[in-house]
């Protein structure tokens, strides 16, 4: 097998849990830190004389991850919290004003409520730090000893329709996303690849359908430096199937290399349950695993082989591997695969 280097921070998508259309809430590509933790406790099983050890029982699995993005992301907050970005909100601006009416501050934008104080505001005269509160009743507010022509600068609170806004709950359980995570991978050099060492080859791909954040987060601001966004979590366990044997997973690690042909490595072929009785009439479709190089194994895509029936009077096949019983009689059925003709299985279908 080739072998290669795994280099670089790579790139993360989080999408919404949905079983029909997801949606797609980040994409980030300037990570500076993306690691993956997979974990487990052990116990030891000992007796007898000695006391050696029997066997280990393994429990407590978990699988976390870790992501820096070096640029600032609101939906990290917002997940991290459970919150929902809505659009709109209010914030304080601040307003130069020159007076044109003695002890009378009129502005031009629209104060809204601060709080629960009302229409209020701060002013205060420009080049000072003495702010006095005022009330607003529409956009002016009456003060005292503030002669015409005064400078003020006047803090208020204001309507913003194009403002991003989440609300941090008391009651914080934080998002639960489908995560995606693609690193990249490069020729190790010693390679059959005729390609250069540092040349990108292929991705490793961590997806984890069930990522629940972990709620917390922290903003860690300096006079000197800039803030980068985080987020970690853990993967919770995902039942694919009804299947009453599924014991649940955290997510798939996935190899793909670049423009590689699926039979490179193909070393052998097998039927599962190669020896078949059916009834005539019947209809079903053979399973055929591929021996890799390595010890890997995998189901293979029918579409990739051709089959050939010995006797076509006792039973069909089609080329995606569908067998139908036509008559009594044995038959055997040959699968090569198409792109290394020299590879093939065998089964054997007795029609009843």
């Amino acid at each position: 097998m080739d072998k290669y280097v795994l280099a670089g921070v790579g790139t993360i998508r989080a999408f919404t849990q949905s079983s029909t259309l997801p949606e797609l809430i980040f994409t980030s590509k300037t990570l500076q830190e993306n690691s993956i933790s997979i974990e487990v406790s052990s116990e030891d099983v000992r007796g007898g004389l000695s006391n050696p050890l029997l066997s280990r029982y393994f429990h407590d699995s978990l699988m976390s991850a870790t992501i820096t993005d070096a640029l600032f992301n609101l939906q990290y907050l917002a997940l991290n919290v459970g919150g929902n970005i809505t659009i709109g909100g209010s914030s304080l601006v601040t307003e130069s004003v020159t007076t044109t009416v003695a002890n009378q501050i009129t502005i031009t934008g629209t104060p809204v409520a601060f709080g629960t104080a009302g229409t209020v505001g701060f002013y205060t005269i420009e080049g000072q730090e003495d702010y006095k509160s005022v009330s607003f009743v529409g956009k002016t507010a009456n003060v005292s000893n503030l002669p015409i022509g005064s400078k003020v600068c006047v803090t208020y609170n204001t309507n913003d329709d194009a403002m991003q806004t989440f609300t941090v709950p008391s009651a914080i359980i934080p998002s639960e996303v489908h995560l995606e995570m693609t690193y990249p991978l490069f020729a190790g050099g010693i390679t059959n690849q005729t390609l250069s060492t540092s040349s990108q080859v292929g991705e490793l791909i961590v997806d984890i359908p069930r990522f629940q954040l972990s709620g917390s987060t922290t903003l860690s601001m300096t006079a000197s430096g800039v803030s980068n966004s985080s987020l970690s979590g853990q993967a919770l366990a995902s039942y694919t199937t009804a299947n009453c044997s599924d014991m649940g997973m955290y997510g798939t690690v996935k190899m793909k290399i670049y423009g590689k042909n699926w039979s490179e490595d193909l070393e052998s072929m097998a039927v599962d349950g190669a020896e078949i009785s059916m009834n005539t009439d019947e209809k079903l479709t053979l399973k055929v695993v591929g021996i890799f190089s390595g010890g890997i194994t995998g189901v293979l895509n029918n579409s990739n082989l051709t089959f050939t029936s010995g006797a076509q009077a006792t039973a069909t096949v089609s080329n995606v591997g569908e067998v139908e019983a036509k008559q009594a009689g044995t038959t055997i059925i040959e699968i090569t695969a198409t792109d290394k003709p020299d590879i093939k299985a065998y089964a054997e279908v007795t029609v009843k």
